[in-house]
């Protein structure tokens, strides 16, 4: 059954390539002919999983690039899910008909709900965990439920790689015995002082529950802690970034310059997670900084027309962390500005309506001076603006609209210097192709 679930995953997958379809299918097929059938292939020795509620796509990507530019094979489910099935096609793809992966390195981006069905099988040597937030609530529930999910199964001797900067993932340093690998981003000109979030994750000492306190922080709870009570803190990562500029998109390593691809704090978090462990696989640093350089470009949709600057800025609607990283992002820019918020749908994946992540953003950060307008638009503009008022933003500068076509005009000739759009995957395109090329898509927006 193992040679018949192989050959007929792969003429699936040659089909779908013809087709030019998704690659989900042939796995789905293949494990539908041998459930087991990722049990009973040989994989490289170097194997790792990269899992979290946002950036897991990215980093494992970026790993991906990186090894390739410098010689490495690998096998990578960039095609298709990263659910069980998209891993089986991603496998039975880079196997031979006798299910070995002859390949240097597997790298495998999984949801973080599932990565407990993925370890039995793989037995991954290195768990990227690039975070965990409040993320999809109706799905996800809690961030406990989603710690105690990536814990189960875990085989004991996996390498753990994570941020020395959020206290809730010190949990992978108390609960369990892995090894830990650890990452930080140094005190830099965007960190501040006091806390301006609220609704965050993590306020308390995982030891004995008392308060926090930072030195400073990076965002919401990342930053450099230590409990006042007892002997749980901060220590010192193997690998440091300072000298983040967001505005040229760049940190620094090892007295070495590295793009961060992006504008991002988050940007700057999953390069420095990145980087970790291919620091692991013994790559001269060098080569490493030289790949990241090459592939890690910023990815956000920015331009200038008339005189204002355009900036869309693509935002992980139901989660708040993510949308927190945004809104600061345009808190931080003193220049009179128009914010553009919305989507046309919140999931395509999970048959779900939930708004209640709006709650958890901290919209009142854009209540000052350099606000001109607010645009709430799509399906939920009335949801986003009572969120909005909630935030004391006044109702003569929240604007509502069905589409991004609506707004064109008044955005075009507003005497804001620039334009934010704080926005879901799906009205990315259709805001370049509204605000850049002067044209009226209605039909896209």
């Amino acid at each position: 059954m193992k040679t018949l679930s192989i050959i007929i995953g792969k003429l699936t997958l040659l089909i779908g390539k013809i087709m030019n379809r998704g690659s989900s299918l042939p796995g789905m097929i293949s494990l539908a002919l041998d459930k087991n059938i990722l049990s009973k292939l040989t994989y490289p020795n170097i194997k790792v999983i990269v899992t979290g509620s946002s950036g897991k796509g990215s980093t494992a990507k970026l790993i991906a690039d990186v090894l390739k530019d410098n010689g490495y094979t690998i096998c990578f489910n960039d095609l298709g899910s990263n659910l069980k099935r998209g891993i089986t096609s991603a496998c039975i793809s880079s196997s031979n008909i006798l299910g070995n992966i002859k390949k240097d390195v597997l790298i495998l981006e999984v949801d973080e709900r599932y990565v407990k069905e993925i370890y039995k099988d793989i037995k991954p040597n290195y768990l990227i965990v690039t975070n965990i937030t409040k993320d999809q609530p109706p799905r996800q529930h809690h961030v406990d439920i989603i710690l105690e999910e990536i814990k189960k199964g875990l085989p004991s001797d996996t390498k753990i790689i994570t941020t020395i900067d959020e206290p809730y993932l010190r949990h992978f340093d108390l609960d369990i015995k892995n090894p830990n690998i650890h990452y930080s981003i140094a005190k830099n000109k965007y960190s501040y002082q006091e806390q301006i979030f609220e609704n965050l994750n993590t306020y308390y000492c995982l030891k004995c529950q008392t308060r926090l306190k930072y030195d400073y922080y990076n965002f919401e709870t990342l930053g450099k802690y230590t409990c006042p009570k007892c002997d749980f803190k901060w220590d010192k990562p193997q690998v440091i970034g300072t000298n983040l500029d967001l505005e040229k998109g760049t940190i620094t390593i090892n007295k070495k310059t590295v793009s961060i691809g992006g504008d991002m704090l988050f940007n700057a978090y999953n390069t420095l997670a990145s980087y970790t462990f291919l620091k692991e696989l013994d790559l001269d640093e060098e080569k490493i900084i030289t790949s990241i350089n090459k592939y890690n470009h910023n990815k956000n949709i920015e331009f200038i027309k008339r005189k204002k600057l355009y900036k869309a800025l693509n935002c992980k609607a139901e989660n708040a962390t993510t949308y927190n990283q945004c809104v600061y992002k345009v808190f931080l820019d003193n220049n009179l500005k128009d914010v553009i918020i919305g989507w046309k749908e919140i999931s395509r994946r999970y048959d779900h309506y939930d708004i209640s992540w709006l709650y958890d953003i901290a919209f009142e950060l854009l209540n000052n001076d350099t606000l001109n307008k607010i645009y709430a638009v799509g399906i939920d503009k009335e949801n986003i603006k009572k969120r909005l008022l909630l935030a004391r933003i006044p109702n003569k500068k929240i604007i509502t609209a069905n589409s991004l076509s609506e707004i064109k005009e008044e955005i075009i000739n507003s005497k804001a210097s620039r334009i934010y759009g704080i926005l879901n995957f799906d009205y990315m395109e259709p805001f370049e192709n509204t605000f850049k090329e002067g044209e009226n898509n209605d039909n896209h927006s």
